[in-house]
């Protein structure tokens, strides 16, 4: 679904009764959180990031858009992908019982502390929706898969009653455990979207 008709439907349902529903730009904030909420939580979108091993650094950076690392490999030289064998190997994460191990141990950083020269990661991101404004919204090239559209509209009106002065805790905690039973059962009917880039993007870099 498109964002112009998320934005139309929280202001028609969601967000009538509120003096917040008229206010678009308003909504367009509440939905920038929502969406990144929701994305965070499934791992909608996902990309990845190369880096290459620099004599001497143990810290590398990663890229500003970057929500959670969900998976590191690292190319081994040593496995033939024309013999069957697979030429990249997973690399465990924040693992501090396993000498091969990379952390993140703030935002946006990956620590390496046992580098070895000219290897190649390839780091497995879960990023950020693009940003909306109320410049981009009728034009911006980005769709909500279907599934997530409750969590989207219940978590952006528990966003936009918990913004709100005035006694609306029965309204927040509603529309938050609306959106729980939402992701609870996008979860039971097995509707999360399981990314395939990993794969395809150690193919297209002849990883495999």
């Amino acid at each position: 679904m498109r964002i112009r008709e998320i934005i139309e439907i929280l202001m028609n349902t969601e967000l009538e009764q509120i003096n917040i529903g008229e206010d678009e730009n308003r909504v367009i904030s509440i939905l920038n959180l929502s969406l990144i909420e929701v994305y965070g939580k499934f791992n909608i979108l996902q990309e990845e990031q190369v880096i290459t091993i620099v004599p001497g650094q143990t810290r590398y950076q990663l890229q500003d858009n970057s929500q959670r690392v969900l998976q590191v490999y690292w190319r081994n030289l040593n496995k033939n992908p024309a013999l069957g064998q697979d030429a990249f190997e997973e690399v465990p994460l924040n693992d501090i019982n396993c000498d091969e191990s990379v952390f993140t141990p703030q935002p946006y950083i990956m620590h390496i502390p046992n580098p070895e020269e000219g290897r190649v990661y390839s780091v497995m991101h879960s990023v950020t929706p693009p940003y909306l404004t109320p410049g981009n919204v009728d034009t911006i090239d980005f769709i909500v898969p279907p599934q997530y559209l409750e969590p989207v509209l219940h978590y952006a009106a528990y966003r936009a009653y918990k913004s709100m002065n005035g006694d609306n805790k029965t309204e927040i905690s509603s529309h938050l455990q609306l959106y729980v039973q939402s992701c609870d059962e996008v979860y039971r009917k097995g509707m999360v979207n399981y990314s395939m880039l990993t794969n395809t993007k150690l193919d297209e870099r002849g990883f495999r």
